[in-house]
């Protein structure tokens, strides 16, 4: 028996509705479209047309920085204008960005900045990178091969340096003790010197029979 069952073989209509899934989809779709450009019309009204500028024929592909001197004005004192700087636009107080006219009060949203679109857009940057080839793969291995053995003979010369830095420091030392041994010395014989003359000066006075030749005034 068929899904029908006893109306199986009926030859009167059927009142149930059927649907046509590809129609629905097709019109489910439309309505989606209309409303995608029904919210891009809106969002231009109310921000403006949007167009994407063009990439300037000169951008040059971002490049890895120095070492930032963060501590540059530390426990330093910077005049600045009153007024100068509303919020992060104008040069105030903390990190300013020439480039884009903006001052940042602590070096997290610094280093944020410095690598945010709107930093490189405006120092004509890029972040594509260009595909390195077998060539450019050659001379980053000769170039760090070549910092090795710099490295290397740097260190041997500052070992060799300070070697000789400790010996001559060792020379001068040594000299300084000798000098030191040879004023004593010297010292030593004038005390001696000066005690004979003294006993030598009793002993004449005691013989011509004066009590010293000290002076006697008071």
């Amino acid at each position: 028996m068929g899904s029908r069952g006893i109306y199986e073989n009926s030859t009167e209509p059927n009142f149930r509705k059927t649907w046509d899934l590809a129609e629905y989809a097709q019109k489910a779709a439309e309505r989606e479209e209309r409303e995608k450009k029904e919210a891009k019309k809106k969002w231009e009204k109310k921000h403006g047309k949007f167009k994407r500028e063009a990439t300037p024929p000169d951008v040059k592909i971002v490049e890895a920085r120095d070492k930032l001197n963060l501590e540059e004005n530390l426990n330093k004192t910077i005049l600045v204008p009153y007024g100068a700087s509303t919020g992060r636009q104008g040069k105030g107080v903390g990190y300013y960005c020439e480039a884009c006219n903006e001052t940042y009060k602590d070096s997290n949203s610094w280093i944020d900045h410095l690598n945010s679109k709107q930093h490189l857009r405006a120092t004509n940057q890029t972040l594509r990178q260009e595909r390195a080839t077998l060539e450019d793969v050659r001379k980053r291995l000769a170039w760090l091969r070549n910092k090795m053995v710099d490295e290397k003979k740097h260190s041997e010369f500052s070992l060799s340096q300070r070697i000789s830095e400790k010996q001559a420091m060792e020379e001068k030392e040594r000299k300084e003790r000798k000098e030191k041994k040879k004023m004593r010395r010297k010292e030593k014989a004038c005390y001696v010197k000066n005690e004979e003359e003294s006993i030598q000066d009793d002993s004449m006075a005691q013989i011509m029979g004066f009590g010293s030749f000290e002076s006697t005034k008071v």
